[in-house]
């Protein structure tokens, strides 16, 4: 079976994913996750113990949705390159992974096919193997542990561009293609589609508040006089 036997899907977006990525990622999660708690979602990050493999790594971009699961077969299909197809210039890959515990999820291979056509990160609420190689790549990777196991005949991908769920905060937090992923030294936050931009906006609002607060405590003011003036911060 080919590459060309899997179907295309894609993602409408109605921003420039380059100019939005790239404004985000001058962003922090925590900045991203207060503005989504102000507009009346809680809760959509990702559980503790997801974390880049090197604390430096970001990711920013709409969701490429990758659906996997645990399973003993050694079918030989592979969904994982077939999938590389749909995958969108500027987009992240995050993956469920069906409660496996025992192989690597992702690895050096896929990242290569993955950034060649145009992926620009992986979250994984899973494994990765290959640390090292992505590591020297420069791809953002998120997992919540490692593992060298081969993947064949214990875990394979089943569906790509489909509503998943991940381990959330709060429970488990569904991800439907094309929401916002942004992730960074704390973790992932998950920005509904058609929130990206008035997220992105408030967000920008609160860094800049936060900067100008920062500065007046720098120079000596008190805390609570600055947030008299300008606001929580």
């Amino acid at each position: 079976m080919t590459a060309q036997t899997y179907p295309v899907r894609r993602v409408e977006l109605s921003y420039d994913v380059v100019d939005v990525r790239t404004r985000y990622l001058r962003l922090s999660t925590g900045q991203v996750y207060d503005t989504l708690s102000e507009q009346g979602l809680k809760g959509r990050a990702m559980a503790a113990g997801i974390y880049p493999l090197v604390h430096t790594m970001k990711v920013a971009g709409p969701a490429f949705t990758v659906h996997a699961t645990q399973t003993p077969t050694m079918d030989s299909v592979d969904v994982r390159l077939g999938m590389v197809g749909s995958m969108f210039e500027g987009c992240v890959q995050i993956r469920n992974s069906g409660g496996n515990l025992n192989a690597g999820h992702f690895g050096e291979v896929n990242a290569t096919a993955a950034r060649a056509a145009g992926c620009t990160g992986a979250i994984l609420d899973g494994s990765t193997r290959d640390s090292s190689m992505l590591i020297e790549m420069g791809f953002p990777t998120f997992c919540r542990f490692r593992c060298p196991v081969e993947s064949f005949g214990r875990f394979m991908v089943i569906d790509y561009m489909v509503p998943i769920h991940v381990q959330g905060v709060d429970g488990l937090l569904r991800v439907d293609p094309g929401d916002f992923l942004v992730g960074d030294n704390d973790g992932v936050v998950v920005v509904p589609k058609d929130m990206t931009l008035s997220v992105l906006e408030n967000a920008e609002r609160r860094a800049r508040k936060e900067s100008e607060g920062r500065a007046q405590v720098a120079d000596g003011a008190h805390p609570l006089d600055v947030q008299d003036r300008i606001g929580r911060f």
